[in-house]
């Protein structure tokens, strides 16, 4: 009797759309899920997960698979290029849907490896009261709450989509997409209202340039540093700084904008040593020749 062949196929999860808010994101995650079922230590990843949902330090030993965006692109049939699909695991990997490391062994192997993230996947989705379905291993019902958790569902949602409004109900393409404000979020983390307006104008007036507290772009970094804890001294702080340094030095000026201090070396800027506006000895000795 002839055998049928046992065609692939490409999947766009409802759970994992209303997860992620982007079919191009939930497609890449489901396909990097459907791996996560076939490595080898499977059963001692799922116990990995268990004891994670206890521990959320512990070291991730298991589970880990290689997978290049270019394999992603030809085993979800989209044939996207490799900048697009490594922008969706950069985006999966930022929400805490995925790990990301690479070789730990062999330094010189450039391949990423990934691990699926169930703990954080299934607590997500308890919280817009939804399962992860068809994982052909039995997946625990994982807590839905942890103290150390820094953001809720919606604000990894609007992260991995740049901020845009996502509809979890009656999803209707038609209808005009509405900005929610901060306080309708709903999350605790944001209690305390984004200063956007504040910020903006401090840099302008430091800077003497005139950005607008109304761009997308510029919002989305200033809750992206406000999700991670900083506030306004953090962000007059590196205002300061950088404009001491760059303000007066032509090829550096034009980085004193937001899409530079606000991304993602703010940290970095943060921690740096204070700029001294004492003289050097060197330039007092110059000021010496000029007077003499």
């Amino acid at each position: 009797m002839h055998r049928m062949n046992q065609y692939k196929c490409s999947v766009i999860r409802e759970e994992l759309f209303l997860l992620t808010g982007d079919y191009k994101l939930a497609l890449i995650l489901n396909q990097m899920i459907y791996w996560s079922q076939r490595v080898r230590d499977v059963d001692a990843y799922i116990e990995e997960e268990k004891m994670r949902d206890q521990n959320s330090r512990l070291e991730l030993t298991e589970g880990w698979f290689y997978k290049k965006a270019a394999d992603l692109s030809k085993e979800t049939f989209t044939l996207w290029s490799e900048t697009l699909i490594r922008r969706c695991l950069i985006k999966l990997v930022e929400a805490g849907w995925l790990n990301e490391r690479s070789n730990p062994k062999i330094k010189w192997d450039k391949t990423k490896q990934y691990r699926v993230s169930l703990v954080n996947i299934q607590r997500d989705l308890n919280k817009l009261g939804l399962q992860l379905q068809g994982y052909k291993v039995e997946v625990p019902t994982f807590s839905e709450t942890t103290t150390e958790e820094k953001s809720t569902v919606e604000d990894k949602r609007q992260e991995a989509n740049g901020d845009q409004d996502i509809h979890l109900k009656n999803v209707d393409a038609t209808k005009p997409k509405q900005e929610k404000s901060d306080d309708e979020m709903g999350d605790t983390t944001l209690a305390e209202k984004i200063p956007y307006a504040e910020i903006i104008d401090y840099l302008n007036e430091q800077t003497g340039k005139k950005f607008k507290d109304s761009v997308r772009e510029t919002n989305r970094m200033i809750r992206t540093r406000w999700l991670e804890k900083h506030r306004l001294e953090d962000f007059k702080k590196v205002i300061d700084q950088k404009t001491t340094q760059w303000l007066d030095v032509p090829e550096m000026n034009k980085y004193l904008r937001p899409e530079t201090l606000f991304g993602t070396k703010f940290e970095a800027y943060l921690n740096e040593p204070e700029p001294t506006n004492r003289k050097s000895e060197f330039d007092a000795f110059l000021e010496g020749l000029d007077e003499s």
